[in-house]
């Protein structure tokens, strides 16, 4: 009795586990081999540090940023990489001892390689770019053992005409800072400073949102901007870029300038204001300030007062108008200012100087800018007589705001204290002793500003007229002397708010990677993978010709 035998399974089927099997063990020959890529783990230098391209070999010493993580010693390679192609490499140089293991950085001395493979740095590069100049950056690699695959740290040099030099990355430092006194809306210049003055580029940003690029020259980049709608802090910031990374870092700083609130004031008619105005007690003004958040709840208090006021609210374009304010009657004289807080440490000032009847009342000389009392603010009018070593006190207006006021006696070789100017531009209560030597008769004090074409004020006094031991009565011959009159002019003072504050940057190197599996073990796996294939389609071409496989019906091979 024959026993037939089942038939063999569909030829296609065959033909596709081969396929399946082969295409796997190629995806894991791949696998394998990106899994030995090397690992860069940091850079390293060479001594001498320039040289010649015909040097074999090109250095004599290498010292590496960290250690070699293999577990047994091996040999430090030097190598160059292809400038278009990293995976392709020549090495040049090898270490005459290996390296210590461990993660501490080594220092070991090169030596040439034997035999046909020595090359100096010319002849490596000559293979990639035969023909023209050699100039450029070049990447080296210092490899913890032999072959495309070892660890190791990276370093560059450029080449100029016959001669290399290393390339090392300098750090760089960055300062920003920021115009102070800028308002609301105002333009605000900002100013970042390299150092070192490496060509370059800052692009300037408030929070993630860049304001602009400006060109590095002599070391600086400036951009103005406009400053923000609301007043306050305000962080600014700047990155500088290198035009040559491989020669400098990047850096970095911020500065929070503040930004001043816009403020005027006008009287009581309607009529604008000066800067620091001097206010009477009781006089009446009003205030606007611009440059608060929309709708904010805005404090208001007065300094050297103890009067309160009640809180405003900021209008929908952020601003309190014709805020009205009335100078309190228990106010000391001298400079005040009221503030406008919307946020704690940030305001708006309206700054004055407060004066009373008494003081701000002129006296009746000629000259507007003086008045002189005595100890007790009792009013000496014009020419007054003094006696010798009286005291009495001198207020001279006109001047710039706090300006150095030099005070000299005409005809006198006594020296005096010098006065000062407050921000209205006044010398207030100047203490004057006449000298106990003056000469009886006519005297000038002047208080004049100590600078040229400067504001100066003169005080004409008299001494020893009232001599009764000289004359006992009055005659024709004992005319009193008159006073002098000089005239004079008034200024107002500024104010000038904000404040600006700047952080200097550090430098940020590069960082470390993996470098790319090498074409040759991509070339490798790929020819593995065409090899199983061909072996494949080799069995079934042999199969078939055997008889032992047919295609179609009615062609089954039978096994006896």
């Amino acid at each position: 009795m024959n026993h037939r035998l089942a038939q063999l399974r569909s030829p296609v089927a065959l033909l596709s586990c081969c396929a399946l099997l082969f295409a796997a063990l190629a995806g894991v020959l791949a696998f394998s081999g990106r899994a030995q890529a090397a690992t860069t783990l940091g850079k390293f230098t060479v001594a001498p540090a320039t040289g010649s391209i015909s040097d074999n070999p090109m250095t004599t010493s290498v010292t590496s940023s960290a250690g070699c993580p293999n577990t047994t010693q091996v040999t430090a390679v030097l190598k160059v990489y292809k400038p278009t192609d990293s995976a392709v490499q020549t090495n040049l140089a090898q270490s005459v001892t290996k390296p210590p293991l461990g993660t501490a950085p080594f220092t070991v001395d090169m030596k040439a390689l034997a035999g046909t493979t020595a090359k100096s740095l010319e002849q490596a590069l000559r293979v990639w770019i035969p023909d023209g100049s050699l100039d450029g950056t070049y990447t080296l690699g210092l490899g913890c053992g032999g072959g495309t695959t070892a660890d190791g740290f990276l370093a560059k040099v450029r080449v100029t005409g016959t001669s290399w030099a290393l390339l090392e990355q300098q750090p760089t430092s960055l300062a920003l800072t920021a115009a102070s006194g800028v308002q609301v809306g105002g333009d605000l210049k900002l100013t970042a400073t390299v150092t070192p003055a490496a060509a370059g580029s800052v692009e300037f940003k408030n929070g993630d949102t860049s304001l602009g690029t400006a060109a590095v020259a002599d070391g600086k980049a400036e951009l103005t901007v406009k400053a923000p709608a609301i007043g306050g802090l305000t962080t600014y910031s700047a990155v500088f870029t290198p035009t040559d990374l491989d020669a400098y870092a990047t850096s970095e700083a911020t500065v929070t300038p503040t930004i001043d609130y816009a403020i005027s004031a006008k009287d009581a008619d309607g009529k604008a204001l000066a800067a620091d105005p001097t206010l009477s007690i009781g006089q009446k003004v009003k205030v606007t300030v611009q440059g608060f958040t929309p709708g904010a709840t805005v404090g208001v208090t007065l300094t050297g007062s103890n009067a309160t006021y009640a809180d405003v609210t900021a209008s929908a374009d952020g601003a309190v108008t014709d805020y009205a304010f009335t100078v309190p009657d228990a106010l000391p004289n001298g400079d005040h200012g009221l503030h406008f807080t919307e946020k704690s440490g940030v305001f708006g000032s309206f700054a004055f100087v407060s004066t009373d009847a008494a003081t701000s009342s002129p006296s009746p000389s000629d000259n507007p800018d003086l008045t002189v009392t005595d100890e007790d603010g009792t009013d000496l009018g014009t020419d007054p007589a003094l006696e010798p070593g009286q005291k009495v006190k001198i207020t001279a207006r006109g001047y710039t705001a706090s300006a150095a006021v030099k005070v000299t006696l005409a005809d006198s070789d006594a020296t005096f204290t010098d006065a000062k100017a407050n921000s209205a531009g006044t010398v207030d209560s100047y203490a004057f002793t006449v000298p106990s030597d003056i000469a009886d008769g006519d005297h000038t004090l002047t208080l004049a500003e100590d600078r040229t074409d400067g504001h100066s004020v003169a005080f004409a006094f008299t001494t020893g007229g009232d001599d009764s031991s000289e004359s006992p009565s009055p005659s024709a011959s004992d005319s009193a002397s008159g006073g002098t009159d000089t005239g004079g002019s008034t200024s107002g003072g500024s104010d000038t708010g904000g404040t600006t504050g700047g952080d200097g940057g550090t430098g940020t190197g590069s960082g470390t990677g993996s470098m790319a599996a090498t074409g040759t073990e991509a070339g490798a796996i790929g020819l593995a993978s065409l090899a199983f294939l061909a072996a494949g389609s080799a069995l079934v071409l042999h199969m078939r010709r055997k008889g032992l496989l047919t295609f179609g019906t009615g062609d089954t091979p039978q096994h006896r």
